[in-house]
């Protein structure tokens, strides 16, 4: 995976102070006052990328730019451009330009209205949500050539973690695994394990966390991703009765359940990228340390690009925006309390 070497190997970032204890931090200038994280002068995205992709194909190199055009004017916010992240979009939409470029604004959009279910700090942030091991991404691909993104369900504690927490992990995973042309091209297998699934963690499924998380898994850049249900119970069903109806039809319908029955998953994804778990070949048990270490890897990439969506362009007043920001700086209170709280029920349990 060439692309995925190349942000390994970038210089470390340097972050606006407030980005290193909070994502969106606030910089003064003589004609605006505008929230931004300072950006890295050696290694954005864009900078980093010295050759398209695509110099080989000029169609496609002439699909890219026009994307780029358009998202660099699409609002007054500082986006990202580089060919990789353009290609997720182009990928998914079949390189058609318009349905790409109307698919990030949507994306766009849903970021501006609910900022508290993105990522919007430096890695070093969500190091203890990552060590949960709820949510990895298996080191070999399926047969197909797909990514295994693993969710065990049954290891979440809902009294430590929120809806918001696994948006964020859902998010930091799919950033990885978009990083590479392979993975955009073949897609994505999610993986949902239900072992010692417990009915508190039915309190996530209310109306708005379903209608925001539903929103966006529909607007990732993923041509195809399927969704394949292991040790499930009667709780599941339940789960199941209370989410489809909101869930999309093309979500719907890429959903399989196997319970138990390793050959039908087999059947699917194969049995050489899966541990002895799922009746695979791939080693006994999960080594947490080597697959969460694909992803803290790329901290300089990760650190390098959370002021995207959050940074003004120069030329904007910031009083334009200033309910975002305000907002913003709400859900990070909220959530902090939220924690907070968490952390003394748990403590007096």
């Amino acid at each position: 995976m060439p692309e995925i070497e190349a942000l390994r190997h970038q210089p470390s970032t340097k972050l606006h102070p407030s980005a290193k204890t909070g994502g969106v931090g606030k910089q003064n200038d003589n004609n605006n006052n505008h929230d931004s994280v300072e950006p890295a002068p050696e290694a954005t995205p864009g900078q980093q990328q010295q050759k398209s992709l695509y110099a080989d194909d000029a169609k496609k190199s002439a699909k890219i730019k026009e994307l780029r055009k358009l998202v660099e004017n699409c609002d007054d916010f500082v986006r990202r451009v580089d060919d990789l992240f353009l290609c997720r979009f182009l990928n998914c939409c079949d390189w058609n330009v318009e349905e790409a470029q109307q698919r990030m604004c949507k994306l766009f959009k849903l970021k501006y209205d609910h900022p508290e279910w993105f990522v919007d700090k430096p890695l070093v942030h969500y190091e203890d949500l990552l060590n949960r091991n709820i949510k990895f991404v298996l080191d070999k691909r399926d047969k197909k050539g797909r990514r295994i993104f693993v969710s065990r369900l049954g290891a979440l504690d809902i009294n430590v973690s929120s809806a918001t927490d696994l948006a964020h992990l859902d998010e930091l995973w799919v950033e990885y695994m978009l990083n590479d042309l392979e993975t955009q091209q073949n897609g994505i297998v999610c993986l949902l394990d239900m072992s010692g699934y417990s009915i508190k963690s039915m309190r996530y499924l209310t109306p708005g966390n379903i209608r925001i998380g539903s929103a966006k898994a529909d607007l990732l850049p993923v041509k195809h991703m399927e969704f394949h249900v292991v040790n499930s119970s009667v709780l599941l069903n339940a789960a199941v009765a209370i989410l489809f109806p909101v869930l999309s039809k093309q979500i719907k319908e890429s959903v399989h359940f196997h319970y138990t029955n390793w050959n039908s998953l087999h059947a699917h994804l194969g049995k050489e990228a899966l541990p002895s778990e799922y009746g695979g070949s791939n080693g006994t048990g999960f080594n947490f340390e080597k697959l969460n270490r694909q992803l803290f890897d790329m901290e300089a990439h990760y650190n390098n690009i959370i002021r995207f969506g959050y940074e003004l362009k120069p030329h904007v007043d910031r009083s334009k925006y200033a309910k975002y920001f305000q907002n913003a700086d709400k859900s990070k209170s909220s959530k902090k309390k939220n924690k907070n709280k968490k952390d003394g029920n748990v403590a007096e349990e």
